[in-house]
């Protein structure tokens, strides 16, 4: 059945935000900003945007099918056609006496005839195709929309997933150049205690080697930066002259629902099922639309019509009918349409099933995921404390000659290991909470901090 709802015009919607006072590049430095940016000017998005109105108008087409149709013409012809001459002498009310001549009716002359017409059709009764065409519509356009909607929560997604990567890539950077700082005081430490007596050659060059490999790292670093900058713009749909501002640290909302309230509450929130769901709708209302081949089909017409050997409205005539038409025999179409229709139907319900399931299987991971993100993140954090500890004690009795400068350089490593594992923790553990979001079907602007 034809549910009436309020047309959505996504093209215009996406094109007034476009054209509504853009964000800035240089505020775009934030997750919330690129999130509300990216919703703005992502190319991928405007596309799903264009393809919904475009759905949204097929519902219109479909509904003006139901309405009575006018229709204007005017034309021209000259004939000296028996037949065709006397009827339009007919027609432009010109008939004489002398028309009745027999050599005058089988040899006319040519005649000019100057012909327009107003036109009113009406369907009375075509099956309920008219009706099944405007609910197959309306559904489609619905579908679409959900489509859209779900499109919008992959693009939050993808926008937290490449923010969170630059930030992470920043962080790193920064953890790198306090490496390199690190690795020159271990240098000029092994230089000092060489002087002193305390370290040999191998000291000083394996000090310097250490530099030499945190510059190399930190150069590696910011070469990832800039990797995760360019693909940041590219989610954000930003042109690759514009810059973005120094980014600023993360943060979404935690799920605040148990795995048995997410998996029962998925299915109801997840907008490609419900456009699967849309789409079977659809369908059904297709196979019924076929069906309505085999019923009759009436329609009432109506013309006003005036013919004129000059051009003019001139000898008008008025006509009403009512035709009634049914399809005996069409070679087996109707019900191989009838048959793809509820098959199409049927597939979509298959399809249903799967995508259940598949949701069901998809929040479970990311609730595993999420929790095993956590204890990561306690557990790096512990970690950084030990080794920086760790760290903190060789360096003192390095200075004291009692820690071999190899032992205090293999510290450092592990102390600065520790520190990119925990910078990776933090961030992961932000997008493990989206990824939850997003597979119960609630990530959206609002949760983005």
């Amino acid at each position: 059945m034809f549910r009436y709802k309020p047309k959505k015009p996504y093209l215009l919607w996406l094109g007034l935000m476009l054209m509504a006072s853009p964000a800035l590049a240089e505020e775009v430095s934030s997750l919330s900003s690129s999130v509300a940016y990216a919703l703005q000017h992502n190319r991928s998005l405007a596309a799903t945007a264009s393809q919904t109105d475009a759905a949204q108008a097929q519902v219109d087409a479909a509904t003006g099918q139901l309405m009575p149709r006018l229709d204007v013409s005017t034309g021209f012809y000259r004939t000296n056609s028996a037949l065709n001459a006397f009827g339009t002498k007919l027609l432009q009310e010109q008939v004489t006496q002398n028309d009745f001549i027999p050599d005058g009716l089988n040899n006319p002359d040519y005649i000019n005839n100057y012909q327009s017409r107003l036109g009113l059709s009406l369907p009375l009764y075509n099956g309920g195709a008219t009706y099944a065409a405007r609910s197959k519509a309306s559904a489609n356009a619905e579908a679409a929309s959900l489509s859209f909607d779900f499109h919008k929560q992959q693009l939050v997604y993808q926008t937290i997933v490449s923010y969170v990567q630059a930030r992470q890539a920043l962080a790193q950077v920064q953890a790198q150049e306090k490496a390199v700082q690190a690795a020159e005081q271990r240098l000029k430490d092994a230089k000092a205690l060489k002087k002193r007596g305390m370290a040999i050659n191998s000291d000083v060059m394996d000090a310097n080697v250490y530099v030499l490999r945190a510059q190399l790292g930190l150069d590696h670093a910011k070469n990832q930066y800039q990797n995760s900058l360019e693909a940041l713009r590219l989610v954000l749909g930003m042109d690759a002259s514009q810059t973005l501002g120094k980014l600023t640290e993360p943060n979404i909302q935690s799920v605040q629902t148990s795995l048995d309230d997410l998996l029962a509450s998925a299915p109801q929130h997840r907008a490609d099922l419900l456009a699967l769901m849309q789409q079977e709708e659809a369908a059904s209302a297709s196979s019924s639309q076929a069906k309505a081949g085999y019923m009759p089909h009436v329609n009432l017409t109506a013309a006003r019509e005036w013919n004129s050997d000059t051009f003019g409205l001139k000898n008008g005539n008025n006509s009403l009918g009512l035709t009634v038409s049914m399809n005996l025999f069409s070679g087996g179409s109707d019900s191989a349409n009838v048959r793809a229709a509820e098959a199409a139907r049927i597939g979509l319900s298959l399809q249903q099933e799967d995508k259940r399931q598949q949701i069901q299987n998809e929040v479970r991971q990311a609730w595993r995921s999420l929790n095993l993100a956590k204890t990561k993140l306690v557990s790096e954090k512990q970690a950084y404390a030990q080794t920086t500890e760790s760290l903190r004690i060789k360096a003192l009795r390095h200075q004291q000659g009692l820690e071999t400068t190899s032992d205090l350089l293999a510290s450092q490593v592990r102390a600065d290991q520790a520190h990119v594992m925990l910078i990776r923790a933090q961030y992961d553990f932000i997008i493990a909470k989206a990824a939850l979001l997003l597979a119960a079907g609630t990530l959206n602007q609002e949760v983005v901090q």
